[in-house]
């Protein structure tokens, strides 16, 4: 198991609960006449993965110093990279939110602890994708996932527009550009920048995620690259 960076193994032996997925927090409302309630929305809860250390020291070891080692670790004091053992090629966001007392008797004392991944969806690999000035690719995950596109206009225009062929949705720039300009579009964000200064997009822009399958973008001109994180629930 490796959180913020560092490998626990160094310090403990670990084991860990998993769900088969995040839960849903369910929201409806009764109607008059309606037997039961109507469903309004589900929203994924945050995900709360329970973990018993095993201490992994010598006899004779200060298990005073060892604590002290491994405090900074563990208080992260905002979500860090955890990724378990059984996925080494995943991770989620997730910060520890609950410890129980840790035994200091022996040197195989164990201590239960609890991280909370708010964003419970776990990030996979970094993944990349041309356009030139439309292209075709596999987003891979089964989650959406929120691209940056950095895409250089293919002369000089006086705007530059992104398209999602699938849903027609799009992002656009207005703006005397030129084909050095660099112009990237952060989904997540979400905004655009020109040459790294912020940079309106229009009224009818509407910023989107890639859904998990084939993914179809276009630009109005020139070429660029598509940058994501696969996602998987």
């Amino acid at each position: 198991m490796i959180f913020n960076g560092c490998d626990l193994s160094k310090w403990f032996s670990a084991s860990f609960e998993r769900r088969i997925s995040p839960e849903l927090d369910v929201a409806t409302r009764d109607v008059p006449g309606l037997a039961g309630a109507r469903f309004v929305r589900a929203k994924v809860k945050p995900l709360v993965i329970p973990v018993k250390l095993r201490w992994r020291a010598r006899p004779g070891a200060s298990m005073a110093r060892l604590r002290r080692e491994v405090a900074p670790v563990l208080m992260a004091s905002e979500p860090r990279p955890l990724v378990l053992d059984d996925e080494p090629d995943m991770h989620y966001m997730a910060i520890m939110t609950t410890q129980a007392a840790l035994s200091n008797l022996w040197y195989t004392g164990t201590c239960d602890i609890e991280f909370t991944a708010y964003d419970p969806i776990a990030y996979g690999r970094d993944r990349e994708a041309s356009l030139s000035p439309a292209g075709t690719f596999e987003v891979g995950g089964t989650w959406p996932t929120e691209p940056i596109v950095t895409a250089r206009p293919g002369g000089s225009v006086s705007f530059l527009r992104l398209t999602d062929n699938a849903t027609g949705r799009f992002v656009q720039v207005t703006a005397a550009l030129t084909s050095s300009s660099v112009v990237v579009f952060d989904m997540a964000a979400p905004n655009a920048a020109v040459n790294g200064a912020n940079a309106p997009v229009t009224f009818e822009s509407d910023f989107f995620a890639l859904e998990p399958g084939e993914a179809s973008l276009r630009l109005s001109s020139g070429t660029g690259t598509v940058a994501w994180t696969e996602r998987w629930r």
